[in-house]
């Protein structure tokens, strides 16, 4: 029983001797008011023993080929470089320069296509240890829909968070 326990507290030494791995984070970035309560949380992840590291990924839905009248077929790359430097870089860098001030590592990346996927797939490539991301507000067709049927629309929050392999935190 004496050698169980100086095994254990060997090993925990030896653990708590080791360098901690700083925790990577994946913020999703959307531009939204939402986007600062997902800042000001990961942010506030920072504690004084364990460094962080963020993934700052602004996710741009694919246009429906519709919209695209014609250039979907031979321009669609175009489009794209196009969307993510209009709307997804601007909402990135404003994160950015939020994590430059309080001197936290940070990767921006911006990505066009579903959102749910994207998130995963970036989180897996990323070897993230968790994903943030904020849940949009009930809108009037959500709260009808669930008044009359009383059936729920799946939010992209909810889709990550059935499907992702590590933990999800969705702020509020």
């Amino acid at each position: 029983m004496a050698s169980l326990q100086t095994q254990d507290r060997q090993s925990l030494e030896r653990i708590a001797g080791a360098p901690l791995q700083p925790l990577r984070v994946l913020a999703v970035i959307d531009g939204s008011e939402r986007t600062g309560r997902v800042i000001d949380f990961a942010l506030g992840l920072v504690p004084e023993s364990r460094s962080i590291e963020a993934i700052l990924l602004g996710v741009i839905p694919e246009p429906p080929d519709g919209r695209l009248r014609g250039y979907g077929s031979f321009k669609a790359k175009e489009v794209h470089a196009r969307l993510k430097e209009l709307i997804g870089e601007r909402a990135v860098a404003a994160a950015a320069r939020r994590f430059n001030q309080a001197g936290v590592t940070h990767q921006n990346c911006v990505e066009v296509g579903n959102p749910a996927e994207t998130i995963l797939r970036v989180a897996a490539e990323q070897a993230c240890d968790v994903i943030l991301l904020s849940e949009a507000p009930v809108g009037t067709f959500r709260r009808w829909l669930l008044k009359v049927t009383g059936l729920l629309v799946a939010t992209v929050a909810t889709q990550v968070a059935q499907l992702a392999a590590i933990p999800v935190v969705v702020v509020k």
